[in-house]
């Protein structure tokens, strides 16, 4: 999930319940989907923000899903907030495990275990490269307080405890989505604001991240009329503009066979992974080989699926 103002750990990005339903705005009309998915949305993706909106009824629609804590906008991280828990952290082992590459800076923390320190360096080397460097602060809890993961533009916290690696890497994965759409992925404020804000934050009309937002809502939390819960990769996607990208970035990463095959028969589901083999991994990308099989359900939580992890 995104960041909040941390006045203390509060908000994991997957927290279940009960949830309000979404407000459903306008539509924007979406042609039917060619054999040749990737090359046809990948031009669609691109016209996406000059197709013509039409106002339609604004009635709210319940979307089903686990629900959440209503969250304010996110961004700012407070690393005094965040304690450190070095004495909780020591490594398991007298030898310290070697990585095999140079551990970034920003993981080569003392009071985050070696391991984790190696689990997180490989999977962030999976990562697009020009976004390597937009995650300035990372944070390890090993307590029991918190939740599993909060994230903004450069920062990202996350809980440890009761959190198995296959859990823990694709949970770092969703979080820094965020980094990624927010931090790496912006516009200029020379083409001007856009419909979508982050907060009071504005969102300028050349940033990538609307191509993907345009596919399913007319604002950050307001979807498209007529979107149903198979248009988004999990049932938590659903919940706004920031974690419909991060929850299909890790999708994407650990699930491929899937998405691809959902996008066969889904105009909006094609459109979203056209434009991450567009702007997160040109021409696609296999790191991990999912086990998720798409029999019409949908999930809840993309980090909770199990696949098979591959170096």
């Amino acid at each position: 999930m995104r960041a909040l103002l941390l006045t203390t750990f509060i908000v994991g990005p997957l927290l279940l319940g009960t949830a309000a339903p979404v407000a459903l705005g306008k539509s924007v009309s979406q042609l039917q989907p060619s054999a040749s998915i990737s090359s046809f949305w990948i031009g669609r993706i691109r016209s996406t923000s000059q197709a013509t909106i039409r106002t339609r009824s604004t009635q709210k629609k319940p979307i089903a899903r686990s629900a959440l804590m209503k969250r304010p906008s996110t961004h700012a991280f407070r690393a005094e907030l965040i304690p450190s828990s070095a004495e909780s952290s020591k490594a398991s082992s007298t030898q310290p495990p070697q990585p095999s590459q140079p551990i970034f800076p920003v993981l080569a923390q003392t009071d985050i275990r070696p391991l984790d320190q190696i689990l997180l360096n490989e999977i962030l080397r999976k990562m697009p490269q020009q976004c390597w460097d937009d995650l300035k602060s990372f944070y390890v809890r090993y307590d029991k307080s918190g939740q599993r993961g909060v994230a903004g533009k450069e920062s990202i916290v996350m809980q440890r405890q009761n959190v198995d690696d296959q859990e823990f890497r694709a949970l770092f994965v969703h979080e820094f989505g965020h980094v990624l759409d927010l931090g790496c992925l912006q516009g200029t404020p020379a083409t001007g604001a856009s419909e979508f804000k982050d907060g009071n934050d504005l969102m300028w009309n050349n940033d990538p991240s609307l191509l993907f937002y345009r596919i399913s809502w007319t604002s950050h939390n307001v979807q498209k009329e007529g979107m149903k819960p198979e248009d988004f990769v999990t049932g938590y996607a659903s919940w706004d503009v920031f974690e419909d990208l991060s929850e299909s970035l890790a999708y994407y990463v650990f699930q491929r066979n899937a998405f691809e095959k959902r996008a066969q028969t889904n105009p909006k589901i094609a459109m979203k992974l056209a434009w991450i083999e567009t702007y997160v991994f040109p021409g696609g990308k296999t790191i991990a080989e999912g086990q998720h099989q798409w029999k019409g359900e949908v999930p809840w939580d993309s980090t909770k699926l199990a696949y098979t992890w591959g170096n």
